[in-house]
């Protein structure tokens, strides 16, 4: 599982099949979190934990 933000997520869809995966679970974010202070990543991980916890665990 990978955690990509938004403007990557195109790389992740076109190398994807490369790596002979039809799509990588990836789940997105915002960009950039790089400026993100420790407060607002957590709130922006409370956001997408679900999600990721989802494509961790399925089969």
């Amino acid at each position: 599982m990978l955690l990509v933000t938004e403007p990557f997520q195109p790389v992740v869809e076109s190398f994807a099949p490369t790596v002979g995966m039809a799509s990588y679970p990836a789940v997105t974010v915002p960009h950039p979190v790089s400026t993100l202070d420790d407060e607002s990543l957590q709130k922006l991980a409370t956001t997408v934990i679900d999600e990721a916890v989802a494509r961790l665990t399925a089969v």
